[in-house]
């Protein structure tokens, strides 16, 4: 157990990739341990005995490092024998070895948590059995080695190879033999080096512990490592590589598990070419530089290593080691492809990409059912195959079978060397195959005039530049309809408007994934990349992985191809702040200089002559955003201002101008500590201006037309949601391309942003609406007549002095509106989805908003740009702007204007536009039936669902037909495109949608019915993001890359408090919020719990307050464990299965932290919660009455009159009740646990059948009325429970803990006017009413006073300790106990009601059958 004192760490950011939390904090001092036992870099064994913890000095020459600031080293050992190996080699190269030894830095170099920067902690991954070696402190370099006699039981060719003092290598008959069990590592060195090669060993575990490696590209330096390495561990069979570097250790990849072999035997191989490594165990390809399909979570690193030494490593294990050779890959020997050609006999290959190693994408149109391959490898001799993903293998790379969508096929080239070995390397060719052309652009939600990419996904802008008449659109992309590992997409056009596909500009690689960045036109060739002074495209790109850093490339044709350099301009390394979040650089050209805004975390300036080398300008610690952005504009005053873009959610105004030489971006006092709004709907992030030449200098600017795209979505909680839930193949739309302007408003700056004016263009100008100077009354008629779903509204509304709100019905029809408002009360401006149609969540349904003030002369001004997908609202001169997704039915298509209050004049011109896509194909025939719900749904017993099924293109007829596998267990009501489901019973139903016109096309929906029998006291706990299921007694959430919250929606009653929850999951981050100020758990006092054995305290998207490590326990192991929070009014303690961890003390906590919220949240992850439980930390002495109570009520219970099953799950559960019963130490949470779990057992009961009527029997006549159910919500009444105090006056009564109510669901069968109780749900336990009786007798004056007998005082929440006068009355013998009795008295007669109308019902249905 720890006792933290209180620190502040600000870097913790969410990655605008939405991929995972980014353990990058402020980074105390230096940094922190990347894992409890140092940097997590082999596998380790259960079997691994730990040396005792000693500090050693290896000779009389060695420098301690506590002298010389070096980190102690945890792996060290204390008894250190000098080996010698001497090796012979093959007959190819018998070269004599010299030995001598060397102190060796260990491999699992533990940082220093004051002096170390930690990256990436919680990726790298310590196994739970490794346990800490002796420390040594020792810093001499390798000496020379010392020539030994030759031995001939060791096949290598390695040269003066020899092993360190930290473990036993030898030369035996068998091979090399080295024993470090206990010792932590122990490494072999060698004087051979190579560049590129392969390099490989066999391995003998003599003992099933420890780990294997083969090291290279070293630099032999045991005090300063720098080096690859792979391995294989003894025990778990899992592999890794990995890079030293500066002291500390970069995974590459997640840790693979390798099926273990007979004996024990394993063979390591790597093929390193440049900085492409690819690692192979007994053959299997299981680690390769860039290959995505191998390692989809990021892992990178800065430039690398080209060259250096071999060696091997033993891991506290006992190996043999034989036939360890390396192998210089020559032009001879070299499998390398220049390029793969795909071709098809029978259908069309799109335009051909750049070709990139190891993975490269190439797009063919539908017709191509087949492809045939071509090989372009530098070496004629190289042999090469192809395997589909189905395990087909092709030898002749033709007529090779493609799916529609993406289809990763593994090439393979091989060459065969002089010597019989044979060299590989493994590619991977994404043949994406169309859709139907027809398809593309008829989707339901494809927006008719917003650019969006045709198949995949797309976030956020990156690299928008116009070079020579042509816009060029970068932006984040990856082959599925979720984020993933990142590309740079690319189109473009020649008006902003249209828009022409190109393919993809770039891979993953060796430096991590692309994440976004910014293109500049280098006009004078500054950067020397070019040819001549005309110069060319430059790229500054992100590459994400074990912390990001900044990335080169260059094109020398337009954009069409790029050359990516092995250089580095900026690494989160060498940022002052420390920060891993160093990303989305925006690049511009100001007074002669080259400069770069970078974020992800903080805010920092770089300037650069060359583009090329970098150095920082300012930095902004308690700033935070991601894609920054900053430019210059000229406001309408006359002054040039520069506007620094948040992100595309806000801005603010200030200058640029350097700062005791430094160049600093100043806010405008306005703008110091607050920001405006950039754009008020959820769905507008990442906006990014276009490059489009060098702005000059202040007393000469040259600044052009300053346009900004923003990606159309969110990180809130659904991007990754809409492709799949209205049933598309696409996933990435972008807002229009906005101008920016800057003009002056009531004393301040604020930022314009308009629409082009390329979209004028697309007026049907023969089909508008207009109004001039009309009168909007409340009962207006003014649209009636129009229908589209592609269109431009212009307004100015002028309001009387009654009239209360303005605004537009949008998409109207079947229930369905979007609505956006004018509140002239409330000077509101907003957009209202919650009735648009599709409802992705919780947060797409919310309503948004932002304060508008009226124009100067009372007017209101709204520009409406309404497409199949999307609305996005101008107002108040563009000063403000909001967009949103909408997702409404095809037919939708009605509009209409409102007034609320008084009638309003206005000007109201309404444009239909024209569409962009020329590939647009017209179409007249149903092409497909879209479910436009989750295709997969879960919920419980007595909840209604809608399913909705539309027809593409949204043109043809709409009419669908639903049939239901099992009506038994629901019922339906049928409404056109919509089926309302309510379940009735628990089971699995498949709901299908078919289309009247085309009957062929159908589809399926599943329906999970559970019972919600999730064990909770909390009220009123309830999803507010994500897609959360009870099934059961568990709590379910899954999700990709989103923050999903399950919260309760009432304040707890008591400031102090015990939070016990039971969590099992293998992935993600578990917060468990316990003091939230509201069910929105934003800055919420958190405790975190990842893929590593830390403890985190936090504020929710905020700082990181204390951190605790739980000595090597790992929660991510698909196994419950129970976590306990203690919180007191200004601390809390955690503990993990009985095992306290983490105990903090805050100096100050905000008010709301003893009023809060309580809830649970997920994020990219998935997550099994039960038993979530919170008791007043001063609730009295375990009360088990009401348990007993539940117990002895069931005395009379006879068990065979009910099921096999139900019976099992009671018999349990009384048995736990009664086994706490008897437990001393029993827990009040475990009591109340029991007591509902038994109450629910009984509620379950279900009777046997006493008579079944049989077929030969028969019903004659018979005439039924279908039942239906009815859900009705009952309160349930709360307990007084009593306490003496003999402090407290006789008669007085003060109230410790408010009463507070229950809530449970009933469900009623209803037939023929009798009402059938089939069973019951509590939603949320009563809290019962805790009081102190005062039993100080005091002596009364006298006692001749009249008798008045006064009614109890009921007692407001938050009143807790208020003394209650109650009269002092001698109770009589019959009011020696009070009568408690409650509706639970008539619990058993009620249950089998119930049941016994479950089981008529039952039996009647199945007569029906």
């Amino acid at each position: 157990m720890k006792n933290h004192q209180e620190k502040v760490c600000k870097n913790w950011f969410m990655r605008k990739s939405g991929k995972r939390w980014v353990f990058g904090c402020a980074l105390l001092a230096f940094g922190a341990f990347l894992l409890d036992g140092g940097g997590v870099v082999y596998a380790d064994e259960g079997n691994t005995n730990p040396a005792p913890t000693q500090v050693l000095q290896a000779d009389s020459s060695a420098v301690s490092e506590a002298e010389n600031g070096q980190t102690a080293d945890p792996t060290r050992n204390a008894d250190k024998v000098e080996n010698s190996v001497a090796e012979e080699t093959a007959a190819a190269a018998a070269t004599e070895v010299g030995s001598q030894d060397a102190a060796v830095g260990s491999a699992n170099q533990k940082a220093d948590k004051d002096n170390q920067v930690t990256a990436n902690a919680k990726e790298t991954k310590q196994e739970e059995d490794e346990q800490p070696a002796a420390k040594e402190v020792a810093s001499e370099k390798l000496p020379a080695a010392e020539t030994v006699d030759k031995q001939s039981g060791f096949n290598t060719n390695l040269a003066e190879a020899k092993g360190d003092k930290n473990g036993v290598w030898e030369v035996r008959e068998q091979g090399l033999y080295s024993d470090a069990r206990g010792k932590g590592d122990s490494f072999l060195y060698s004087q051979s080096q190579g560049k590129d090669f392969v390099y490989s060993t066999d391995v003998t575990f003599l003992r099933k512990e420890g780990a294997a490696a083969l090291i290279f590209r070293s630099n032999n330096n045991p005090d300063d490592k720098s080096s690859y390495a792979v391995n294989i561990g003894g025990g778990s069979n899992n592999v890794k590589f990995w890079r030293w570097q500066g002291g500390r250790d970069y995974q590459f990849i997640n840790e693979k598990h390798i099926e273990p072999t007979d004996d024990n035997k394993y063979r390591l191989k790597v093929v390193s070419i440049g900085s492409w490594v690819s690692y192979y165990v007994n053959d299997i390809l299981v680690a390769s530089s860039g290959d995505y399909t191998l390692q989809r979570d990021d892992k990178g690193q800065n430039t690398y290593l080209s060259e250096g030494y071999f060696g091997l490593l033993n891991w506290n294990s006992e190996l043999l080691f034989q036939n360890t050779f390396y192998k210089e890959i020559t032009p001879q020997s070299n499998p390398e492809l220049e390029d793969i050609r795909v071709t098809s006999s029978v259908g069309k290959v799109e335009q051909k990409g750049q070709f990139s190693a190891p993975i490269t994408i190439q797009y063919v149109k539908h017709d191509a059912e087949t492809v045939d391959l071509t090989a372009v490898a530098k070496n004629p001799a190289a042999k090469v195959s192809v395997t589909d993903a189905a395990g087909r293998f092709y030898s002749d790379l033709k007529n090779i079978p493609l799916v529609v969508g993406a289809n990763y096929l593994t090439v393979t080239s091989t060459v065969t060397d002089a010597d019989g070995q044979e060299v590989s390397l493994t590619y991977r060719l994404n043949v994406h195959r169309r859709q139907a052309d027809e398809v593309y652009y008829n989707e339901l939600y494809r927006g008719q005039y917003h650019y969006s990419v045709k198949d995949g996904w797309a976030n956020d802008p990156n690299g928008l530049v116009y070079y020579k008449g042509v816009y060029h659109f970068f932006y984040q992309f990856y082959d599925d309809t979720k984020w993933g590992p990142m590309h740079w997409g690319h189109a473009t056009s020649k008006d902003l408007v249209h828009w022409e596909e190109q393919p993809i500009a770039f891979y993953p690689d060796a430096n991590g994934a692309m994440f976004s960045g910014s293109i500049v036109a280098d006009t004078t060739n500054s950067s020397g990349l070019f040819d001549n002074d005309q110069g060319g495209l430059v790229a500054l790109i992100t590459a994400d992985g074990n912390g990001q850093r900044i990335k080169l490339a260059y094109s020398k044709d337009e954009g069409r191809t790029w050359t990516k350099l092995d250089q580095i301009a900026a690494d989160w390394t060498d940022d002052p702040l420390q920060s891993q979040d160093f990303r989305d650089p925006k690049v511009f050209r100001w007074e002669g200089k080259w400069f770069m805004v970078v974020a992800g975390g903080p805010l920092r300036i770089y300037s650069s002559d060359n583009l090329r080398n970098w150095k920082v300008e300012s930095t902004y610690a308690d700033l935070h955003t991601e894609c920054p952005d900053l430019y210059p504009l000229l406001a309408d005053d006359g002054s040039l201002k520069w506007v620094l873009s948040r992100g595309g959610r806000s801005y603010k105004v200030g200058d640029f101008r350097q700062m005791e030489g430094k160049w600093t971006f100043v806010p405008d006092a306005e703008f110091a500590q607050a920001d405006q709004v950039m754009n008020f709907g959820k769905d507008s992030y990442a906006a990014m201006t276009y490059y489009v030449q060098d702005f000059g200098s202040k007393a000469n600017p040259t600044l052009p037309d300053i346009i900004a795209s923003n990606w159309m979505n969110t990180w809130e909680d659904y991007c990754n949601l809409v492709a799949d839930t209205v049933g598309q193949k696409f996933n990435g739309t972008f807002n229009l391309n906005l101008k920016l302007g800057l003009i002056k408003q009531d004393g301040s700056y604020r930022l314009t942003q308009t629409p082009i004016a390329a979209y004028q263009s697309l007026r049907q100008g023969d089909k508008a609406v207009l109004y001039k100077d009309v009168e909007v009354s409340e009962k207006n008629e003014l649209l009636k007549d129009f229908s589209g779903d592609q269109y431009e509204i212009v307004s100015t509304f002028r309001p009387s002095e009654t009239t209360k709100k303005v605004g537009f019905n949008l998409r109207v029809g079947d229930g369905e509106v979007t609505r956006v408002t004018y509140d002239l009360e409330k000077e509101t401006l907003s957009i209202d989805r919650s009735r648009s149609g599709i409802l992705l969540s919780n947060k797409f349904a919310q309503v948004d908003s932002q304060s508008v003030k009226r124009n100067a002369d009372g007017s209101i001004d709204l520009h409406l740009y309404v497409d199949r997908s999307s609305l996005e609202v101008f107002a108040k001169g563009y000063t403000v702007a909001g967009a949103n997704q909408i997702f409404p039915a095809p037919n939708s298509l009605a509009t209409s204007v409102f007034v609320e209050g008084g009638a309003a004049k206005a000007d109201i011109a309404l444009y239909p536009l024209k569409g962009i896509w020329k590939d647009k194909q017209a179409v007249t025939k149903p092409l497909e039936l879209v479910q436009a719900s989750p295709v997969t749904n879960n919920i419980y017993v007595g909840d209604t669902l809608d399913l909705k099924a539309y027809i593409m293109p949204a043109s043809v007829s709409q009419a669908v037909s639903w049939s239901v596998d099992q009506p038994d267990l629901v019922s339906v009501t049928k409404d056109g495109n919509k089926l309302r489901v309510t379940a009735l019973q628990r089971g699995v139903v498949k709901v299908t949608s078919t289309s009247k016109e085309n009957p062929s096309l159908s589809k399926v929906f599943t329906i999970n019915i559970s019972r919600n029998d999730f064990k909770t006291n909390v009220p009123d706990l309830k999803a507010v993001s994500g897609k959360w299921y009870v099934d059961g007694e568990s709590l379910y959430n899954q999700n990709t890359s989103a923050n999903d919250y399950y919260m309760g929606g009432q304040k707890i009653p008591f400031p102090e408090y015990n939070l016990d929850v039971e969590l099992k999951y293998q992935k993600g981050l578990i917060n468990i919020f316990y003091a939230s100020e509201n069910v929105d758990p934003r800055n919420a006092y958190s405790i975190q719990f990842g893929d590593n054995d830390e403890i985190r305290l936090y504020r929710f998207m905020g700082e990181t307050i204390a951190e605790s490590s739980m000595n090597g326990k790992h929660l991510n192991d698909g196994q419950f464990h129970h976590v306990k929070l203690v919180k007191t009014k200004n601390g809390v303690s955690v503990s993990v299965d009985g095992v306290e961890y983490l105990n903090h003390q805050f100096d100050a906590v905000e008010p709301y932290y003893n009023d809060a919220y309580v809830g649970l949240g997920l994020w990219d992850g998935d997550l099994e919660a039960r038993n979530f439980f919170v008791t007043n930390l001063h609730a009295p002495a375990v009360n088990k009455a009401s348990l007993q109570k539940v117990v002895d009520s069931t005395a009379s219970l006879d068990p065979s009159l009910y099921t096999d099953e139900t019976v099992q799950a009671y018999q349990s559960a009384l048995a736990r009740a009664q086994s706490l019963l008897a437990d001393e130490k029993a827990e009040q949470a475990d009591l109340d646990r029991a007591e509902q779990d038994l109450k629910t057992a009984l509620a379950a009961l279900a009777l046997k059948p006493s008579h079944q009527v049989t077929p030969e029997e028969g019903i004659k006549d018979l005439v039924e009325e279908k039942p239906f159910l009815e859900i009705v919500m009952e309160e349930i009444a709360y307990q007084t429970r009593e306490q003496e105090n003999p402090e407290l006056e006789q008669g007085q009564r003060r109230i410790l803990v408010a009463g507070q109510k229950g809530q449970k669901r009933v469900f009623v069968e209803v037939l023929n006017g009798q009402r059938t109780i089939l069973g019951q749900e509590v939603l949320s336990l009563a809290v019962d009413e805790l009081v102190e009786v005062g039993s100080k007798v005091v002596v009364a004056e006298s006692t001749k006073q009249p008798l008045t007998i006064a009614q109890p005082q009921a007692l407001k929440q938050g009143e807790e300790g208020k003394v209650i006068t109650t009269p002092r009355l001698h109770p009589t013998p019959d009011s020696a106990l009070p009568k408690t009795g409650t509706q639970e008295d008539k619990f058993l007669p009620l249950a089998g009601l119930a049941f016994l109308g479950m089981r008529l019902l039952a039996g009647r249905k199945k007569q029906e059958d």
